[in-house]
């Protein structure tokens, strides 16, 4: 009995160490004015864009800019502008964001 509440005290433990930053990979979608669609994901100090069927890693690039020298992400508030897609430019974009982990209520 004393061992199984030791490990569970030891499991509980090592529970509450946890380092991972949960905001990491939240990915937001954008719906622009033209009827287009891409999305993005927060991912180490970066960003990852998936738009025109192709995956983008932009860096930080200025006050909510990111760009990898061809693509270009600016985002204002809640919405954002993508320029240097081969499938042309994404603008006047509103996002929303998804928590992939909670159910979809509506």
């Amino acid at each position: 009995m004393k061992n199984s509440i030791l490990l569970c005290a030891a499991l509980l433990t090592l529970g509450a160490c946890v380092s991972h930053d949960f905001s990491e990979g939240e990915r937001t979608n954008y719906t622009c004015d033209s009827g287009r669609e891409f999305n993005s994901r927060d991912v180490a100090g970066s960003v990852e864009v998936y738009a025109g069927g192709q995956t983008q890693r932009l860096l930080p690039n200025g006050e909510g800019s990111y760009s990898n020298g061809t693509v270009t992400l600016t985002k204002s508030g809640g919405s954002a502008t993508l320029t240097g897609v081969s499938s042309g430019s994404f603008e006047n974009c509103r996002g929303r964001a998804l928590n992939s982990w909670l159910p979809s209520l509506w």
